[in-house]
C-alpha cells in the first residue's frame, strides 16, 4: 500500500480525492478547529492582567498556568500521534476539540492559581491534540506542494485566532469580566463540534498504514542525519521559546510600556496579524525560494523589529506595529520548520521526524513563558525584557542558517553523478 507522508507527523494512506467541496470542507473546518485552539491559547495572556487585579496578585504568579497550558500541549501532541492510529483522525479531532472546550470552561470557573493550572492543563491536552490531527486530514490524499501550502494554511489558523482574541478580548473583559473570554473560547468549539461532525466523514479520515507505528526516533540520528535533526530541533526550541513567551506575556509587558489596560490585548491582534502576514507570505515565496533559508530571513527581520522596540521610543500605536512585525518574523518561522523537517528527512524518516521537531518546539513554549515570569519577578524594565529576547532569535537565525547550508551542499552533491567511461 502506498504511503503519504504528512507534515503532522503520521503518514496515511492516500485517498480519493473526491468531491472538490468536500475537500474544501474538510480543510476549512481543520482550519477553524485550529483557529479556535488559537483563541485559546491567547486567552489567559489577555486576561493575566485583569486577573492580577482582581485577584491582587502580581502577573508573574500566573507563570504556573500558562506554564501548564504549554505542557498540556506538549503532552496531546505526543499522544496524539499513537491515539489516531488507534481511534482515527477524525474521532481524534473532534475530541481535541471538545477536551479544550471543557478545559477552557473549568478555567472560567476557577477561584485560584491552583485549580486553574489544572484546568490550563487539562486545556493544554486538548490544544495539543487538535493542531496534528487537524494538518493531518486537511493534506490526507495531497500531493507534496499542496501538502505544504494547505499546512501553512491550516496553521495560519493559530495566528488567526490569535487575532481574534485581541480583538474581542478586551472588550469582552472590560465589559463582562475575565471569565467571559474562556467562556466565549468554551461555547464555541461546542458549536463547531456537531459541524464537524456532519462535516467530515470517515472517508475523509482514512486509517493509517500499520507501518506508520514502526519508525523510532533512533532513525533521525542514523545516516548523516544527526546534525541536521540536532539543529532543526534547536531551532524549533528556540522559535517556538520567543514566540510563547510574549503570546502569554504580551498583554502585560505593553501595560509596562505604558499602554492601557483596555488596549493592551490588542498586543495579541498585532502578533495575530503579524502572523498571517508571514504566513501568506511564506505560502507565496515556498514556490520559489528554499523554506530554509526563508526562515533564515524571517527570524532576522523579527530581531530587526525586536532592536527598534528595545532601543527606540516607539508611542502607543507605533509599539503594535512593531510588535506585528515580530509576530511576522517568528510565525512564519513556527509555521516553516514543519516544511523543512519534511525536507530534511527521507520518506521512512519523514513522520517522526516532523513529530520530535515540533515536539521539542512545544517543550520551547514552556520554557518561553517560564523565563518571562522569571524577567517579570525579576522587576525588569520592558526594554531589557525585549532586548534579552533577541538573544534567543539570534542563536536560532545562526542555527537556521548552518542548516541550510549542510542542506544546499547535500543538494548540490545528491545532484552530481559520476560519469561512467566506456569500456
Amino acid at each position: 500500500m502506498l504511503e503519504s507522508s504528512t507534515p503532522t507527523g503520521t503518514p496515511f494512506p492516500p485517498v480519493a480525492t473526491g468531491k472538490g467541496l468536500s475537500r474544501w470542507l474538510v480543510i476549512i473546518l481543520a482550519f477553524l478547529a485550529v483557529l479556535l485552539d488559537g483563541f485559546d491559547t491567547a486567552s489567559l495572556g489577555l486576561a493575566v492582567p485583569g486577573l492580577a487585579k482582581n485577584w491582587s496578585l502580581s502577573p508573574a504568579a500566573f507563570a504556573a498556568p500558562l506554564i501548564a497550558t504549554n505542557a498540556g500541549v506538549v503532552a496531546g501532541y505526543m499522544l496524539s500521534g499513537r491515539l489516531s492510529l488507534r481511534f482515527g483522525l477524525r474521532r481524534m479531532l473532534l475530541a481535541g476539540v471538545v477536551v479544550f472546550a471543557l478545559g477552557s470552561a473549568l478555567t472560567a470557573v476557577s477561584s485560584g492559581i491552583p485549580f486553574m493550572t489544572i484546568a490550563r492543563f487539562l486545556t493544554g491536552v486538548g490544544l495539543g491534540a487538535v493542531l496534528p490531527s487537524a494538518i493531518s486530514l486537511a493534506t490526507t490524499g495531497r500531493d507534496g506542494g499542496q501538502r505544504e501550502r494547505i499546512a501553512v494554511f491550516v496553521t495560519m489558523g493559530l495566528s488567526a485566532g490569535s487575532l481574534a482574541a485581541g480583538l474581542s478580548g478586551g472588550k469582552l473583559i472590560s465589559e463582562l469580566g475575565w471569565q467571559s473570554i474562556f467562556w466565549l473560547g468554551a461555547v464555541l468549539p461546542i458549536i463547531l463540534v456537531p459541524v464537524m461532525w456532519f462535516g467530515i466523514s470517515e472517508a475523509d479520515a482514512p486509517r493509517p498504514s500499520p507501518k506508520a507505528g514502526q519508525e523510532t526516533v533512533q532513525s533521525l540520528f542514523r545516516r548523516g542525519f544527526a546534525l541536521p535533526t540536532v539543529l532543526l530541533w534547536l531551532f524549533a526550541f528556540l522559535i517556538f521559546a520567543t514566540f510563547y513567551a510574549f503570546s502569554s506575556w504580551l498583554p502585560t509587558l505593553l501595560t509596562n510600556f505604558g499602554l492601557d489596560l483596555a488596549m493592551a490585548p490588542l498586543g495579541a491582534a498585532s502578533l495575530g496579524i503579524g502572523g498571517i502576514l508571514g504566513a501568506l507570505l511564506l505560502m507565496i515565496f515556498s514556490v520559489r525560494f528554499k523554506t530554509s533559508w526563508m526562515l533564515v530571513v524571517a527570524a532576522s527581520v523579527a530581531i530587526g523589529f525586536l532592536l527598534m522596540i528595545a532601543l527606540g521610543q516607539p508611542g502607543q500605536w507605533q509599539l503594535l506595529l512593531l510588535f506585528a512585525g515580530v509576530g511576522m518574523g517568528l510565525a512564519s518561522s513556527m509555521v516553516g520548520q514543519a516544511a523543512v523537517a519534511v525536507s530534511v528527512y527521507p520518506a521512512t524518516s519523514r513522520t517522526s521526524g516532523v513529530a520530535w521537531a515540533a515536539a521539542l518546539g512545544r517543550l520551547g513554549s514552556i520554557a518561553g513563558p517560564a523565563l518571562g515570569g522569571i524577567l517579570l519577578s525579576a522587576g525588569q524594565s520592558p526594554q531589557n525584557i525585549v532586548l534579552a529576547v533577541c538573544v534567543p532569535v539570534f542563536l536560532a537565525v545562526v542555527v537556521m542558517t548552518a542548516l541550510s547550508r549542510r542542506l544546499s551542499r547535500q543538494t548540490t552533491e545528491d545532484a552530481v553523478e559520476p560519469v561512467r567511461l566506456p569500456g
